[in-house]
């Protein structure tokens, strides 16, 4: 059974959207852009305009003179991509940023906590491999003070490891988060939610020790090679972050918006992954998730064991079960991000149930 993309609410940065076999997604920076809806964009009842398309023998049903109206009605900034079978078929940036930065097909932005959804994924495809065991206690791969072997790594995969970190990180990119975790971690609570993201930094962690690669390497390897990203990487350092699009916070009341310094942003990525964070294009972040959810990844048992998070889970930054969708947001320094996608009768991932 196929589901049409209805009404889509997303918020900013990235937007996916697996309709009839494809995908749509977009990237984009304004906070005045709460919610973006694509309605009908499949509905071939009404007339369509031919899109541009990286693949001359590829074609969309999206009615393109339609979406720009929405996109223009909402001030949206930032760029489109549209997968349809596995194939681009429409990429368009949009709108001029308040520095009036030019964007093209291959703009790249950062995904911030967006890439635990890839985190998880790799965590299942050493799962599946019998590598790691979510079972398993964190403390075989590392000794935090009071953590007992309740402390699982399925824990870190859900939130519910009880591990908090309340330190204020420094304004240099960090390239060993890791250590700086362990060092500011406190265990308090186990099997109680709570979104902090030193869970998905000792994941990345983890991933390295089962897998025996450094986990950018792993994350090359399993999801981005495979799925045929070109545009998506680390921010290794701050002449990579410099090439990237500039994130705004944007005051409603003032109608006026301020460019986020690099400072503010490896802050918030030391926070998180610190040289580990992804950035990518609105046609990659397509491709990876139309991969990662595809029957040719893990699997249906191993995505729903722990890549893909159960209806009315709390927010982990994996992709989460709604109703016929799977979605996923993340906000992150002036970014702000969000995945949804319905089943396309086609892929595994048939939720509507």
């Amino acid at each position: 059974m196929r589901h049409k993309a209805g009404r889509i609410v997303a918020v900013l940065l990235v937007l996916l959207i697996i309709v009839g076999g494809g995908a749509v997604a977009a990237i984009y920076q304004k906070n005045s852009l709460a919610h973006v809806y694509f309605h009908k964009l499949t509905d071939k009842t009404e007339k369509t305009t031919p899109v541009a398309t990286t693949d001359k023998t590829a074609s969309s049903t999206i009615d393109e003179a339609k979406l720009k109206a929405q996109l223009k009605r909402l001030q949206f900034v930032g760029n489109v991509a549209v997968i349809q079978d596995g194939k681009l078929v429409y990429q368009q940036p949009y709108g001029q940023d308040p520095q009036k930065n030019t964007k093209t097909a291959t703009t790249e932005y950062q995904i911030g906590a967006l890439q635990n959804t890839l985190t998880a994924a790799a965590v299942m495809q050493l799962v599946k491999d019998g590598k790691l065991d979510l079972t398993t206690p964190v403390s075989k791969y590392y000794l935090l003070d009071n953590a007992d072997a309740s402390v699982t790594v399925g824990s870190l995969l859900e939130m519910t490891s009880g591990l908090r970190l309340d330190v204020l990180p420094a304004s240099e990119l960090n390239k060993d988060v890791i250590a700086w975790n362990l060092a500011n971690t406190t265990v308090t609570t186990t099997g109680q939610y709570n979104f902090q993201t030193v869970n998905y930094a000792l994941l990345s962690g983890i991933i390295a020790q089962a897998s025996g690669v450094s986990y950018q390497k792993f994350i090359k390897d399993t999801l981005l090679q495979p799925a045929g990203v070109k545009h998506t990487g680390f921010v290794t350092s701050a002449a990579v972050q410099s090439k990237l699009a500039p994130s705004f916070t944007y005051d409603k009341a003032s109608d006026s918006a301020s460019a986020v310094t690099q400072d503010t942003l490896f802050q918030t990525m030391n926070d998180q992954l610190g040289s580990k964070q992804l950035y990518t294009t609105a046609s990659d972040m397509a491709q990876l998730t139309h991969y990662i959810t595809s029957s040719s990844f893990v699997g249906e048992k191993y995505m729903h064991q722990g890549a893909i998070a159960k209806a009315g889970t709390a927010y982990t930054g994996r992709l989460t079960i709604d109703g016929s969708r799977l979605v996923s947001r993340a906000d992150f320094a002036g970014y702000h991000n969000a995945l949804a996608f319905t089943e396309d009768g086609k892929n595994w991932c048939r939720i509507a149930k």
